[in-house]
């Protein structure tokens, strides 16, 4: 039974998913009050700054700027070299882009994707055919 004449007190307190409410003696809800809300003042200091290091991890791990494709443009330059005059591998093609520079390492897929784009351009002279398992290239 509650005595009415004591001095009753209640409160809550919600943070996001968290929700507390205590009722009770007037001295015991004020001190449970602090309690309780330090508590989840520092729940929600912790979230923030795990939220902010997650946000940091994410803008490190994003890769900045507009990705062009460089090999068409680097066929192109080989198209006007004549390299493809006599036929070649797509490991020659890639042998050749390593000694001038271009990026070629887990790359031989794309590569050749682009050498047989550049194969369906209209005005394009490059011709391309599968030998087995290898790739060759050439110009008429």
């Amino acid at each position: 039974m509650v005595d009415l004449s004591e001095a009753r007190n209640r409160f809550r307190i919600r943070n996001g998913e968290i929700e507390v409410e205590y009722e009770g003696p007037l001295k015991e809800v004020n001190e449970r009050y602090k309690s309780i809300l330090d508590w989840v003042m520092s729940k929600n200091r912790k979230a923030r700054l795990k939220g902010e290091e997650e946000e940091e991890g994410k803008k490190k791990s994003k890769r900045g700027g507009v990705r062009k494709p460089i090999y068409p443009q680097e066929i192109a330059k080989l198209k006007k070299a004549n390299f493809f005059k006599p036929k070649k591998s797509l490991d020659e093609v890639i042998k050749k882009f390593e000694s001038i520079g271009v990026p070629t390492r887990d790359k031989r897929t794309a590569i050749r994707n682009a050498l047989i784009n550049d194969t369906r351009k209209k005005d394009s002279k490059l011709k391309a055919t599968k030998e087995g398992d290898t790739w060759y290239f050439w110009e008429d």
